[in-house]
């Protein structure tokens, strides 16, 4: 944990609706991610992020910065942001510590993983830990799409989307969505 959760963060999204009366409503929403890049690109799930008008990334030490949005696939829920940290008076930029992304090839049922995540929205780098329980598991979403995931027993809640999965090596295996 105290290796890996520098690399994690929260992360907070403003969100701009109409509602049926025809007003602009603006609620909040919240999840999860990891950065994969020393800077600062960040993998989440395409739902934590969807439709957002502004993206905030908290990290464990409670430096807030704003995210740009560089892409993402909604059918597979994977998304990727952007955070920078410049020192505009240097001109210069300071790394991020970031994950190691590995297969699942070598994943079996019974294997210990682990998840820091950002359950609720308000329980920030929260562990968790379990074991594999499934690998290939069929899952259909509520539009359709079935994807294939991992299952674990791992306590996951809605604000952990979008966190790291980890191995027992701390590599990361997975992305948190469902």
């Amino acid at each position: 944990y105290a290796k890996y959760v520098n690399s994690c963060v929260g992360i907070t999204v403003d969100i701009v609706s109409t509602n049926i009366f025809g007003q602009t409503v603006t609620g909040a929403a919240a999840g999860s991610g990891f950065v994969i890049t020393e800077d600062g690109y960040i993998l989440t799930n395409y739902h934590v992020i969807d439709g957002a008008n502004s993206i905030k990334v908290t990290f464990d030490d409670g430096k807030e910065y704003t995210a740009t949005y560089v892409g993402g696939e909604e059918k597979n829920d994977i998304a990727v942001i952007k955070v920078s940290r410049t020192n505009q008076s240097r001109r210069t930029t300071s790394a991020f510590n970031h994950l190691c992304l590995v297969g699942t090839a070598d994943i079996r049922p019974g294997d210990p993983v682990y998840a820091i995540g950002n359950p609720l929205g308000e329980l920030t780098f929260t562990f968790t830990g379990g074991y594999v329980s499934a690998k290939d598991r069929s899952v259909t979403m509520s539009d359709g799409t079935v994807m294939n995931m991992l299952q674990t027993d791992t306590a996951i809640n809605s604000g952990n989307s979008g966190g790291p999965l980890f191995n027992e090596y701390g590599q990361v295996i997975g992305i948190v969505s469902a």
